[in-house]
């Protein structure tokens, strides 16, 4: 009798162990949800006017600096980006990234508004494939972005998940979106990519990881092998690596160093959401600095040192002079990652014979 029991119980334990198995596959879809699904409490939303374009809100900064591009679907992913938002509809607190933190570059951010809860939304990057894929290469047309992050919202935990890569599905395989024609179609540029075909992030994902542990941001981070998922999440996800991939070599005017997607979990507060997204964007920064910066303190560029380039340098600490992305590597001769009165004497001692940069010419 005791064995019968036994049998019983562990059946039925193997039973609820293989349906939360199955539940969790089908959650892992990142899915579709409910047109009108609630929203957060700290969702604010802001209607998009809908005969403004791009060329009303948009207008290229003079200063030279190179473009991060981020993107968002679902809160928390739009809210969190919304001081990135150079749209004033959409961010009417003013936008915080012209040469952000004095970094370097230039931030932006494009997403959604959610009127009637989860669904489609409104605006740029609607939940939908064909409006997903006409802003996708409208905006990295306009912006060249030197890296690209784009986010989605997960489940509804804490965790920060960077994946790994996407998979390009064939058309029929994707999960329907809220309009009509419901899924890819033949008039989108994926369609030229094989079916089944992965793409792999090129975001500094390892030291992501370090840099929100080190600074205590209470999210779950983790890296995944491959987003094999059927929504826009993995759509969009496909489209950062796929950008990268034809955008990566050294010799293109349009270089793209890192680009992948990241989910990120509900059930955090807006304010460690929008913690974790700014550490990530410093980390990604740090990694194109540590792939394209050369610190050789040839400022101007002339391929000499000379007592110009630590003029120049020292220019730059004043705050009275702007440089490119170029100059403001080159002036950072010690390669701490910002420009000092340091770097400009490193420069004049290594005109003199008795210093070095951190790079050689």
């Amino acid at each position: 009798m005791k064995y019968l029991i036994f049998a019983r119980v562990f059946c039925l334990v193997s039973f609820v162990i293989l349906t939360l198995m199955i539940s969790d596959c089908v959650l892992a879809q990142i899915k579709f949800e409910p047109e009108g699904g609630p929203l957060p409490d700290y969702y604010r939303y802001h209607p998009v006017q809908p005969d403004r374009t791009p060329d009303d809100f948009y207008q290229p900064r003079d200063n030279s600096l190179p473009v991060i591009m981020m993107t968002g679907y679902w809160p928390p992913t739009n809210e969190m980006l919304r001081q990135f938002s150079p749209n004033p509809d959409q961010n009417p607190d003013g936008w915080v990234g012209d040469n952000w933190e004095g970094l370097g570059y230039n931030i932006y951010a494009f997403f959604p508004e959610f009127p009637h809860g989860l669904g489609k939304g409104e605006g740029d990057f609607e939940v939908d494939y064909q409006k997903t894929s006409h802003d996708w290469w409208y905006y990295t047309e306009l912006l060249e972005p030197i890296a690209v992050i784009s986010f989605g919202r997960a489940f509804n935990n804490h965790k920060w998940t960077l994946e790994g890569g996407a998979r390009n599905h064939p058309m029929n395989d994707w999960f329907d979106d809220y309009e009509a024609p419901f899924k890819p179609d033949i008039t989108l540029p994926i369609v030229s990519e094989p079916p089944n075909f992965d793409r792999f992030s090129s975001l500094p994902m390892d030291d992501i990881v370090v840099a929100l542990n080190d600074a205590q941001v209470p999210v779950a981070p983790e890296i995944t092998q491959l987003d094999a998922s059927k929504f826009l999440c993995n759509f969009i996800g496909y489209h950062a690596s796929w950008y990268h991939d034809t955008h990566s070599a050294p010799d293109n005017p349009a270089r793209n160093v890192a680009s992948g997607h990241v989910h990120v979990g509900h059930a955090m507060t807006l304010e460690t959401a929008v913690w974790a997204t700014e550490v990530t964007l410093r980390t990604v920064i740090g990694h194109i600095q540590n792939v394209l910066c050369l610190n050789t303190g040839d400022v101007n560029a002339d391929g000499i040192l000379t007592a110009q380039d630590a003029q120049l340098a020292f220019l730059i600490v004043l705050g009275t002079y702007v440089p490119t992305f170029a100059e403001m590597c080159a002036a950072d001769c010690l390669g701490t990652g910002e420009v000092t009165a340091a770097d400009a004497q490193a420069i004049f001692l290594t005109v003199l014979g008795t210093g070095t940069c951190q790079d050689s010419l």
